[in-house]
């Protein structure tokens, strides 16, 4: 199978589907969702990730038009399909898809396909898919030179799809990854999971590791610099490719209400220097209020973060967004001590370095169709 290509010719309008399944994903939901999978359609379009990786299949569809891809598994799953499918060098790529099975699932949120698998229809999962509709995202390139012989913990990649972040979020991810590398057993459920993150973020919150992060991190957008001591002390700085992050929370904040404005902003500022590819905003610039998200657009959006009290607050609602520093095309970033990072939820701990981030590339993905008014009106009634 690894060695020769599927030869079919799909019906005009059909688009033959290529499934991927992360079995240790969700806890016991993986392995679920491939028996299930393979008994709905043809067992050679279903690919068990954990026997090869997304190779073999992607190699088995090579020559097969016009096919799509589901993704089963959190976003880590997600980005290790995605670098497959650059590999492959495929002259259109494959739309990709999600089943979200992770704990977090912030790219498929993003998409409308919800922030986890509840055990709903598959087969209603997959007219689903049918009627998604293709939209290009962004990817991003991350360089690493190290200005210090201490050793740190190895970087878990060098790509960036949902948002890389330095500082508290990251000491919060970064314990919850060690204690889950020391006793597996205990995370072992979305629910699970979400008590160990609050449990971190309380202790966090005490310990305050990353206070005054402005003293050891230089920040330029675009090639210029930063102010990230002004105002309130930050103790974490989140660039983010998409408007989800930790599960849900929007970190840019929605400016749903400002879309016609901020339409009109961009006009003019294209207007006064058409020579320019990307339009960079500041936080020292008013403009930067009517600055929209959008995952295809080649811009980053860079927010500052006052705590984990902050975080837990935009989580529960009770505040709409962070602080807006800057969006742009490009960063470099200096640290000046050993610190914590994270890359889509990812984390290491990172000594002194210079980091630049720059754009890699888009890849189509499928959005899902706008959910029925009725279904929306339903889901207030939903248990939480």
């Amino acid at each position: 199978m690894d060695g020769q290509g599927l030869q079919i010719t799909p019906l005009h309008g059909t688009h033959p589907l290529l499934v991927f399944i992360n079995p240790k994903s969700g806890g016991k939901q993986g392995e679920r969702i491939l028996r299930k999978f393979q008994y709905l359609l043809n067992p050679r379009q279903v690919f068990n990730l954990s026997k090869g990786g997304p190779m073999p299949g992607l190699k088995f569809f090579r020559d097969v038009p016009d096919f799509r891809v589901l993704c089963c598994g959190g976003d880590g799953t997600v980005g290790w399909v995605l670098d497959s499918i650059d590999k492959m060098q495929f002259a259109q790529p494959p739309p990709v898809a999600i089943l979200p099975l992770g704990t977090g699932n912030d790219l498929a949120r993003c998409l409308r396909w919800g922030g986890g698998y509840e055990g709903g229809s598959l087969t209603k999962f997959l007219h689903e898919i049918e009627r998604s509709s293709v939209v290009m995202m962004d990817r991003w390139h991350m360089d690493i030179t190290n200005h210090s012989d201490e050793k740190g913990d190895p970087v878990p990649c060098n790509i960036i799809n949902n948002y890389f972040s330095i500082g508290v979020d990251a000491s919060i991810a970064h314990r919850f990854h060690l204690m889950r590398e020391k006793h597996p057993e205990k995370f072992n459920s979305r629910m699970k999971n979400k008590l160990w993150y609050f449990e971190f973020g309380t202790t966090e919150t005490l310990s305050a590791t990353c206070k005054h992060l402005h003293e050891d991190l230089e920040i330029q957008c675009d090639g210029m610099s930063l102010d990230v001591g002004s105002g309130r002390s930050l103790e974490g700085v989140a660039i983010l490719n998409i408007p989800s992050i930790y599960g849900g929370s929007n970190l840019w904040g929605d400016n749903s209400s400002a879309k016609k404005r901020s339409k009109h902003f961009r006009k003019q500022l294209k207007k006064r220097d058409k020579t320019q590819d990307h339009l960079s905003v500041s936080s020292g610039s008013g403009d930067l209020q009517f600055a929209i998200q959008d995952i295809g657009d080649k811009m980053l959006e860079v927010v500052g973060l006052e705590g984990a009290m902050e975080m837990g607050q935009i989580k529960a609602g009770l505040r709409n967004a962070c602080r807006r520093l800057a969006q742009c095309s490009s960063l470099t970033l200096r640290t000046h001590k050993r610190l914590p990072m994270q890359i889509d939820g990812e984390p290491w701990m990172q000594p002194p370095c210079v980091m630049t981030i720059t754009h890699k590339n888009q890849v189509p993905m499928l959005m899902a169709p706008p959910a029925s008014s009725k279904a929306s009106f339903l889901n207030l009634f939903k248990k939480r």
